[in-house]
């Protein structure tokens, strides 16, 4: 994201196939008052077949709407997962979009 932002992830759980928790460790994001916002959150990725289609759940456990970015937040993984990983995923190309902060 640029300057002096930064996120540090761990694989905090992997079932093949299945599911993959990140731990965001660190970060730095310095367009909010909380810089740490995401510290200590996880991101969950849970992949279900069915017939031959997978579907992904993807949950930012710890972002609420009671914090700063919630809504750029939203609207970010809104687009990353629905818009960039789908069109990655279906033909070898995301769709990149400026941050909105």
């Amino acid at each position: 994201m640029g300057g002096d932002s930064f996120f540090d992830f761990t694989v905090a759980e992997l079932t093949l196939g299945k599911r993959v928790v990140w731990l965001v460790a660190d970060c730095n994001m310095p367009w909010y008052s909380d810089k740490k916002e995401w510290a200590n959150t996880r991101l969950i990725f849970d992949l279900n077949e069915n017939d031959g289609v997978t579907q992904l759940n993807f949950k930012h456990e710890g972002l609420t709407p009671g914090i700063e970015c919630y809504k750029d937040c939203e609207r970010g993984w809104t687009h990353w997962i629905q818009t960039s990983l789908f069109s990655y995923l279906t033909n070898g190309k995301g769709v990149f979009r400026q941050p909105t902060k």
